[in-house]
């Protein structure tokens, strides 16, 4: 082998796997100064929006109890109404002492009155609280 031919077999044998210098002079290459690897650029995490709740679906009989359910919901809200109807029609002047209302309770107890004004006052408040269970009674009617 000539000269040549020996040099290029040596770069190339040192580039394959010789002696790792890979220059084929057979000295140590100098080493490129590393740069420091740029630090991972965080991403900006955008809140994820919640998954929507998937529904379970109903068996035949959870279907009838809510059926069920609401129908006894459904007729208190009837009772309430008529309740909170004939309030309604209930009419006291300031002036009418034929007006009279009459409590007892369970132990026979009896209190009556014709006291106009506080009257009012009772049907008034009567007029609130059935409203109040109305409205909470229509709020239980879901699907």
């Amino acid at each position: 082998m000539t000269k040549a031919v020996a040099e290029i077999a040596k770069q190339i044998t040192d580039k394959i796997g010789g002696n790792g210098n890979g220059n084929g002079n057979g000295t140590a290459a100098q080493e490129k100064p590393q740069q420091p690897a740029a630090a991972p650029v965080e991403a900006k995490k955008e809140p994820v929006p919640p998954a929507p709740e998937l529904r379970k679906e109903m068996t035949l009989i959870e279907r009838i109890l809510k059926v069920e359910n609401l129908q006894l919901v459904i007729e208190k809200r009837a009772k309430l109404v008529q309740t909170r109807s004939e309030l309604e029609r209930f009419q006291t002047t300031s002036n009418d002492f034929n007006c009279t209302m009459k409590l007892s309770d369970s132990d026979g107890n009896v209190f009556t009155t014709s006291f106009t004004p506080g009257i009012k006052k009772v049907i008034e408040f009567l007029k609130t609280a059935f409203d109040a269970s109305i409205a909470e009674a229509e709020e239980k009617i879901t699907f």
